[in-house]
């Protein structure tokens, strides 16, 4: 029984599927005769019985693609090839193996290239909806990168941010990985990179920026827009890393630079400029191990970089020869004159250039005992000092030091060797003690260098010359005219030559300072450097003619933060040590911590104020005009705006001369002062106990003239000081007036120094 009941059933199946094989051939059939319609009616009949009848979807796909084409068949209400594309991505989803799909595969590839023109024409005609919609069909019937990638974008530009970005990365990544595993070169896309590129670096996201910008890079080396975003990206990570000074991390981000833009005079700068700032510092001291290692690496960049054919007139250190590449680096160092790094190069090249293993000891003695005529003295002179420091029990090259230098005194030199051979005098004092001749020479040499800094206006150095030759105990006729000499041509530079004058402008005085601030809208601004640098060389003026070896340098941090609170305090014109915001509309906290330091004054004008400090006729502690003349004093900073200034004067470091001033003092007015700066109070301080000291003046006719004195201990400063103010009107008296001050202590040492109007 249960066998008969199989039969039938097994019969009945038969008979089924012949029925349907039947429906299939005359469907087929219908397709093959062009019967589009009926093939369609037929297709669509099955399907909306049976879904997962996948043959019919191509028949129904194929006949509504050929009726699509056909005049009668338009403008109706179906558009049949919008039919025809759904029918198949049915066909082509269903059949997942591909079986049915070789007898139509004529039709499908027509459909697909159709669909595809109708989306490109969508999309070039911003119908980005129906764009989206095309894309998706061709994506899916064919899995097509670009189908797809061009999905993305029109997500993108249809405002579907998410859709599009999600679609793009991942076209992204396939386009990078084909191209990593050198296939599918057809289907590669730059649009998803130009796009991920712009949107991330356009939200600041700026990791996935880079990221996106480089692996399009790998792809397209020489995309535009890729490579005017990597620039942008390149240029912040430099910034950035040179915050943190150079380092391994900064010159990184120059290499990679560099591979990207090869001949960039900025960046081929920037990684020249990383190598010889890392070799001066490595050269100051010895052992020159690691600056040996730097030296390699910059080579072998440029070396490498030359090789790739890279070419810049802007970098001389583009050099394929290595003898050759050391000279350069040799005379940059020179034309900066930097002995260290000079004698390091030296060594490196002549070893190169001779042919020998490196520049020892028997080599030194060779090349200094006659040098040579093309060797600069003034490389000879660094390498004699280098020469003794590495060997200093060698007697031979002691002498020939000496024998060199005779020779190069016995003629006269231009100015520019007289600094030379100073520095090679006092080396040779101390090598031989007994040659006396060394001692007088180095006066006369310490005399022509003041005279010749004079020449050249440059006051620092003339200073630090005089300063050294005073120490000496010359001739006191021939120092002190010298002294002269200086104070005089001092005035007219560095205090005449840096008034700031003022402008009047609708009946209101202003200062001539170039601030390009606005108070009102609490813009800071700034100072120009020629304001800076006149205010700086006043303060130095006073300092220097009272008898402080340091001068100060600006600070420009606290250049800003003092054009800050001047800013601040300008609309009220009121000071405080504790500003607030509820109080100054202008608070910053760089202004706060400026006004809990700096000295504010209602006066615009910057090189006044200097002048009005070191008066300082409200102060008992004459505290503004200590501050100026501290000698613990390094780095100050100042701001004006157009009702105040604010001066950083208070440095609390300890003097790096201390020995100096145990028995040398600070005094203003001191041996020769301009008459119109021979101010009411007198200042005398040194490191020493001056509680209890008397203080004398006389004038010309050895008259006593009486005065107040005063004694401020030290506080925040490096020494106490004694104020004193003669009865004299002593600012009225005529130029070349003299007056004689001695200072005696409680313990009886006396300090006499005389004071002589100019």
């Amino acid at each position: 029984m249960k066998q008969s009941i199989s039969l039938i059933l097994l019969i009945i199946g038969i008979n089924t599927l012949l029925a349907q094989d039947k429906v299939l051939l005359k469907t087929r059939k219908l397709l093959e005769t062009k019967q589009w319609a009926k093939a369609r009616s037929k297709a669509e009949s099955v399907v909306e019985e049976d879904k997962s009848a996948v043959e019919y979807w191509y028949i129904k796909a194929a006949a509504e693609f050929e009726m699509s084409k056909l005049d009668k068949y338009r403008g109706g209400k179906v558009n049949y090839f919008k039919e025809c594309a759904k029918s198949a991505v049915k066909a082509r989803t269903k059949d997942e193996s591909g079986k049915y799909y070789p007898r139509y595969a004529s039709w499908m590839r027509d459909i697909t290239q159709t669909n595809n023109k109708e989306a490109m024409a969508a999309y070039a005609q911003s119908s980005y909806a129906r764009a989206i919609q095309l894309y998706k069909n061709s994506y899916l019937l064919t899995g097509d990168t670009i189908a797809y990638g061009m999905l993305g974008l029109s997500y993108t530009k249809d405002r579907q941010e998410r859709e599009g970005l999600k679609i793009l990365k991942t076209v992204a990544n396939w386009n990078f990985g084909a191209w990593a595993n050198q296939s599918g070169a057809g289907t590669y896309m730059r649009e998803p990179f130009e796009v991920l590129s712009n949107y991330y670096l356009n939200k600041g996201f700026l990791d996935s920026a880079l990221s996106y910008t480089e692996m399009g890079l790998q792809v397209y080396p020489s995309n535009t827009l890729l490579k005017n975003n990597i620039r942008k990206l390149l240029n912040h990570d430099l910034q950035e890393a040179a915050k943190q000074g150079k380092n391994s991390t900064y010159i990184d981000v120059v290499n990679r630079s560099l591979n990207y833009f090869p001949t960039d005079t900025g960046f081929l700068w920037a990684q020249t400029d990383y190598y010889l700032s890392k070799l001066a510092t490595l050269t100051k001291t010895k052992p020159w191990k690691e600056a040996d290692l730097m030296l390699s690496q910059f080579y072998l960049m440029k070396k490498e970089a030359v090789a790739k054919g890279v070419s810049n007139p802007a970098d001389p250190f583009l050099i394929k020869d290595s003898t050759a590449f050391l000279y350069q680096c040799l005379d940059h160092f020179l034309r900066r004159n930097q002995q260290g790094s000079i004698v390091f190069h030296f060594k490196r090249w002549y070893a190169a250039q001779k042919g020998i293993a490196e520049v020892n000891e028997p080599v030194l003695e060779g090349l200094l005992k006659s040098p040579p005529a093309s060797i600069s003295r003034k490389l000879i002179s660094m390498l004699f000092s280098d020469a003794r420091e590495d060997y200093p029990k060698n007697k031979k090259i002691a002498q020939y030091r000496l024998d060199f230098f005779k020779q190069w005194t016995a003629k006269p030199v231009k100015s520019a060797e007289t600094f030379l051979q100073l520095e090679m005098c006092e080396a040779l004092v101390t090598d031989f003690p007994k040659e006396k001749n060394l001692t007088t020479q180095r006066q006369t040499l310490l005399f022509q260098c003041t005279d010749s800094a004079l020449a050249d206006d440059n006051l620092y150095g003339a200073w630090r010359y005089f300063n050294r030759l005073g120490a000496l105990n010359p001739d006191k006729l021939a120092l002190d005219k010298m002294h002269r000499k200086i104070a005089e041509k001092d005035f007219s530079i560095r205090y005449a030559g840096t008034r700031i004058g003022y402008t009047t402008k609708n009946g209101v005085k202003k200062a001539a300072t170039g601030w390009d601030g606005n108070s009102n809208l609490c813009n800071a601004g700034s100072l120009p450097d020629s304001t800076l640098y006149k205010v700086i060389d006043r303060l130095n003026y006073f300092r220097q003619n009272a008898g402080v070896k340091q001068p100060l340098a600006l600070s420009m941090d606290k250049v800003k933060k003092c054009q800050e609170a001047a800013v601040m305090f300008a609309p009220l014109g009121i000071f405080s040590r504790e500003p607030k915001p509820e109080t100054h509309q202008c608070f910053t906290r760089e202004a706060a911590e400026a006004a809990a330091n700096a000295q504010a004054i209602l006066e615009p004008n910057p090189a006044q104020c200097v002048t009005i400090f070191m008066d300082d006729k409200k102060s008992d502690e004459m505290i503004n005009r200590r501050a100026i003349l501290n000698p613990g004093g390094q780095y100050a900073g100042f701001g004006s705006a157009e009702n105040n200034t604010v001066f950083w004067l208070l440095d609390l470091a300890p003097t790096a001369d201390s020995a100096w001033y145990k028995t040398h003092f600070i005094a203003w007015p001191n041996r020769y002062c301009p008459q119109m700066l021979a101010m009411p109070k007198w200042t005398f301080s040194m490191d020493a106990p001056l509680k209890d000291a008397q203080v004398q003046v006389s004038d010309e006719t050895g008259a006593d003239v009486p005065v107040e004195t005063t004694w401020q201990p030290t506080g925040q400063l490096n020494h106490q000081t004694i104020i004193f103010k003669p009865s004299a009107l002593l600012a009225k008296k005529s130029k070349g007036t003299t007056w004689q001050v001695k200072v005696t202590l409680k313990n009886k040492k006396a300090y006499s120094y005389s004071v002589t109007l100019i």
